[in-house]
């Protein structure tokens, strides 16, 4: 009855803290509109859909999207673990869903339970549990990234934590095996993460002896990952570098200063920029802010059994932090880096969030360390409705993000009726200029009808872009500029930029649509 009476409480609390986030029609899988915005989160969804059409499962290569090269579910931030989860059952599937939505709701679930299943183990009463527990929940980060859901995977954070801090468990490989595996079918960002609290684990085992099988061990759990990551696509070509390494870098006081002036209503901030409000933002909130501070006057807490975390942290810091360290928004120094370096720290350019689990870890400790104070439920209940106060800003313009959830019209910048005509006519749907930031929705609001009527898509907004696919986009363009277009393509003309002479059988197919230039596939192909 008690474990029963525990999860209630769990899902409630979860329930309370998605819907203060995010609004709850997002769950609706046929409630499309408010992802095909141009941000991430919507080509998240049109990747997932566009595996699930295509049929490629086990496999997690998608081959309906940058075809013919195709391109894999981790490189559109699209969970890999959904497609392999949902791949038997596509044909059962209606056509154009999404579980953008529910995937957010279950991470808020997963992020409540294991931070329960971390505090609650320290703390004098259940009442102290809850109030610790929503403090580690609800972390700033986690509603930040509404732009990425992969990225709302922070619960596995916690859950290589929960491994870490008991021994007995932090001995056991597969359970190692569980987190980092699972890892590296979400997001390689996280796997990271999770790598440097299993690397402390694995230095702490290392000074207790036992060299032998512990470093068996891990080369063996490395090895396995791998070839989760080579499955994927991680290690298959060359992939062209886009030397922004340094440019999403967390600043030296992202701790206490939110970088957004519109996030706290408590502590100032300095002006926003992409780097250091976004992917940089670490801000803990006042009221963790105030547990830190009480936990470091009091010395009290974890901080022997979690030193081993130190050096693998000190590593993700210095790539987090980056070549110019940023302190109230203005560097400090800056180091020059040599281009191969760049190039080589490329698929980390958006170091800033390296830098969570430094961060997550930060705030266990000190919510552990209150918990051992008299009052602890007290203390922890005044640092929760600080931190509540706080981050009501931040939450409610987040949550705003989410209002289109609440009208269903799925397009309204390719809303033409016909569009649906048009690509069911065409062997393939292209997009010239190659570049997903000239008009982001109507690059996703095309492409969601391509994944509707089965059709690959030549261009598509990826992580990570294959050097032999940008060249035959690069080629793909130049033809284009030559009057050349193959009779079965649909081309979306993206910057309207058309030669000036054209032959005349390709300007019989010139239209223009929602604002938009299209070469249509040529009748009877």
């Amino acid at each position: 009855m008690r474990l029963v009476s525990t999860f209630a409480l769990l899902l409630a609390t979860a329930a309370a803290l998605f819907a203060a986030w995010m609004h709850p029609q997002i769950i609706d899988p046929h409630n499309i509109g408010w992802l095909l915005d141009g941000n991430d989160r919507g080509q998240s969804a049109i990747g997932l859909a566009a595996y699930l059409a295509g049929g490629a499962w086990p496999s997690l290569h998608n081959p309906m999207l940058l075809a013919p090269d195709g391109t894999s579910l981790l490189l559109t931030d699209s969970i890999p673990l959904l497609g392999l989860l949902l791949g038997p059952f596509a044909g059962w599937l209606p056509p154009g869903v999404q579980f953008v939505g529910a995937w957010l709701a279950i991470c808020v679930v997963l992020q409540v339970v294991f931070a329960w299943a971390l505090v609650r183990p320290q703390a004098p009463d259940g009442l102290a549990a809850w109030f610790g527990t929503v403090l580690l929940a609800a972390m700033p980060m986690l509603f930040n990234r509404y732009g990425h859901a992969s990225l709302c995977a922070q619960w596995l954070i916690l859950w290589a934590l929960w491994v870490y801090v008991e021994p007995r468990r932090a001995a056991r490989p597969l359970l190692w095996l569980a987190v980092l595996g699972v890892a590296a079918l979400v997001h390689s960002y996280l796997l990271l993460m999770v790598a440097s609290i299993w690397g402390g684990s694995l230095l702490r085992r290392l000074a207790q002896g036992a060299a032998a099988r512990v470093l068996g061990e891990g080369v063996a759990l490395s090895a396995l990952v791998a070839l989760l990551l080579a499955g994927q696509g991680a290690f298959g070509g060359s992939f062209e570098s886009t030397g922004t390494y340094g440019a999403f870098p967390m600043a030296l006081d992202a701790w206490w200063n939110p970088a957004n002036p519109s996030y706290s209503a408590i502590l100032p901030s300095s002006p926003e920029d992409r780097g250091r409000g976004y992917e940089g933002l670490q801000y803990l909130g006042a009221g963790l802010i105030a547990l830190v501070l009480l936990a470091l006057a009091t010395r009290r807490g974890p901080v022997q059994s979690l030193s081993w975390l130190v050096p693998g942290f000190a590593v993700v810091a210095v790539v987090a932090i980056g070549p110019a360290p940023i302190l109230w928004g203005k560097p400090v120094a800056v180091l020059a880096l040599p281009a191969w370096i760049i190039d080589a720290l490329d698929p980390v350019r958006a170091s800033g969030r390296l830098f969570w689990p430094v961060t997550y870890t930060l705030a266990y400790a000190a919510i552990i360390s209150v918990l051992a104070l008299p009052r602890a439920a007290i203390l922890l209940a005044a640092a929760t409705a600080v931190q509540g106060v706080d981050l009501a800003p931040m939450v409610a313009a987040i949550r705003a993000t989410s209002a289109r959830a609440d009208d269903r019209t799925i397009f309204r910048r390719a809303r033409d009726p016909r569009w649906p005509a048009l690509i069911a006519a065409a062997r393939r749907v292209d997009f010239t200029p190659a570049e997903s930031t000239i008009d982001a929705a109507v690059l996703q609001e095309v492409t969601w009808r391509a994944v509707l009527a089965r059709r690959p898509v030549g261009f598509t907004y990826t992580a990570r872009v294959p050097v032999s696919a940008r060249r035959r986009l690069a080629g793909a363009r130049a033809d284009v500029e030559r009057g050349i277009v193959p009779v079965g393509d649909l081309v979306i003309v993206q910057d309207g930029k058309l030669p000036a002479r054209l032959p005349p059988a390709l300007r019989r197919r010139v239209q223009r649509i929602d604002g938009v230039t299209v070469i249509a596939a040529q009748r009877g192909r």
